[in-house]
């Protein structure tokens, strides 16, 4: 016995519109197994609205390919010698470095042509070139005869500016080499807006409902129902579980077969109706007699909720993924 997860369709795909009313179709990221949620699963969901799918290797394009036949595109580089089982596979490979590129180069050759992405970005989580280095990438990747979608990731507010100010930059630098620039993209969900859609936009959180300071009309898609497994009337004295929370006499009270071992964030203790969040038990204030209880639904907000447990929506949203 446990708690029931699941996600929504029908507000998945709502919240991709959303985000496409923005100007640009979206290419869901489903990397980590769909933030754990599985990839094929939202897949499924998702195939007939987005333009295509993104996953962190190859290894996670091998694992999706089967449930889908739009394009997927890679975030990281191909491992030495695998970039050729990675475009049979159907996917648009990154290379961020000479040895990539030149492997790339390679493939071209033998396949009449080759579209590769690569990012610009100073992050040392992203396999990207470095903006101060783009102008001598794009002469090489001109000289191998490559066409490139162009991508960067606004990963700090603060230096957003500057992180769009040297992508645009190394866009002129490979046009003023000769490569043929296919498209672009440059935003995940935080900083997606009608002025950053170029031709697609990415979204992986904003998928579930988060918006993290988007302009968007999303909902939460997540849903959690918890069983109950005992009920606490008024004026009956208890303790809401460790610690010295009193249960109020004047309130009723339910204990939920969910907390933190199945993903519930511990944060939600003393935080609105929740008094105690224990590793299986959640001690809830609710006169609600339906069973199971309903502990995340569409009425709540995946950012709010993160923000009320102290953690980010994407620790949220991977955190309460079944296992």
């Amino acid at each position: 016995m446990g708690p029931d997860k699941q996600l929504d369709g029908g507000v998945l795909r709502a919240n991709v519109a959303a985000f496409a009313a923005l100007g640009a179709p979206v290419a869901a990221v489903v990397k980590n197994d769909g933030y754990g949620w599985g990839a094929r699963r939202l897949a499924r969901e998702l195939d007939g609205v987005v333009e295509s799918f993104v996953v962190g290797d190859l290894d996670e394009l091998a694992a999706l390919r089967p449930a889908t036949a739009k394009p997927i595109r890679l975030l990281s580089d191909a491992p030495p010698g695998m970039l050729g089982r990675l475009l049979d596979l159907g996917g648009i490979p990154n290379v961020s470095t000479r040895t990539a590129l030149a492997e790339a180069a390679g493939e071209a050759a033998r396949r009449g042509g080759l579209t590769v992405r690569i990012g610009v970005l100073d992050g040392a989580l992203w396999s990207a070139v470095a903006p101060q280095d783009a102008r001598s990438f794009a002469t090489s990747v001109a000289e191998a005869g490559l066409a490139v979608e162009l991508w960067t990731h606004i990963s700090s507010a603060t230096r957003a500016g500057a992180i769009l100010d040297g992508f645009l930059a190394a866009q002129r630098s490979f046009e003023a080499a000769g490569v043929r620039i296919v498209s672009l993209d440059a935003t995940a969900t935080s900083a997606a807006r009608h002025g950053l859609a170029f031709d697609r936009l990415r979204v992986g959180v904003g998928l579930f409902g988060s918006r993290l300071g988007a302009s968007v009309d999303t909902a939460c898609a997540l849903r959690i129902n918890a069983p109950i497994v005992r009920r606490i009337g008024p004026g009956e004295r208890a303790w809401a579980g460790y610690g010295d929370t009193p249960i109020p006499a004047n309130r009723p009270a339910v204990v939920l077969r969910c907390g933190y071992g199945d993903g519930l964030p511990r944060g939600f203790s003393g935080s609105a109706d929740i008094l105690s969040v224990g590793m299986q038990y959640t001690v809830r204030l609710t006169s609600e007699d339906r069973d199971p209880c309903e502990l995340i639904g569409g009425h709540d907000d995946v950012d709010a909720l993160a923000a009320r447990a102290g953690i980010t929506p994407h620790e949220l949203v991977i955190g309460l993924a079944p296992r």
